[in-house]
């Protein structure tokens, strides 16, 4: 399965920290939260990885390469102009396999293969990771029914009434991309 990581934001909220660097190249314990991304998918046996780069891109391209230093196949894509949360997706050719979306600044430690398990055993057009979380008012949030299908998705921005704390994580899977 084929992986694309959306890297291209321009990290607009961590600007007062980190201005000078991508959002996933921060850090954290001593590796860039992608580097953190691409050893968790290694670890699933999932190495054809293709990220989408935009704003200060470069700083991931030179220090990723073709990723052979890290054990998989890194491709690119670059947005000249910023297109939005999943823009480039439009841009990128068709695949002839369903595919891992996940947001380039998100840690994870994920079992890929229970999440494809569960993707391929209902069927799904899209499957997220979604979680419980302590600051909901900054994310969308998301309600399910009883055999795990969104029925609401209320943007952070919409007004809200009470709902359960899930939110979308930035872990999808979706099925192939044809036109």
């Amino acid at each position: 399965m084929k992986v694309i990581i959306m890297a291209g934001g321009l990290g607009t909220r961590v600007a007062s920290v980190a201005s000078d660097i991508p959002k996933p190249m921060i850090p954290i314990c001593g590796k860039p939260i992608l580097e953190h991304q691409i050893d968790c998918l290694k670890r699933n046996g999932l190495d054809e990885i293709l990220i989408i780069v935009g704003h200060l891109g470069q700083n991931i391209i030179q220090y990723f390469g073709d990723g052979s230093r890290f054990g998989c196949k890194i491709t690119y894509f670059t947005e000249t102009e910023p297109l939005g949360t999943a823009g480039a997706l439009y841009k990128i050719e068709s695949f002839n396999e369903d595919i891992i979306l996940l947001n380039g600044d998100v840690i994870l430690d994920i079992d890929f293969d229970r999440m494809i398990a569960f993707h391929k055993r209902h069927n799904s057009w899209a499957t997220l990771a979604v979680h419980p979380n302590n600051h909901p008012f900054d994310s969308a949030l998301i309600e399910c029914n009883e055999k795990y299908q969104i029925t609401t998705w209320t943007n952070k921005e919409e007004k809200r009434g009470y709902y359960k704390n899930l939110v979308n994580a930035g872990i999808h899977i979706f099925q192939q991309l044809r036109r």
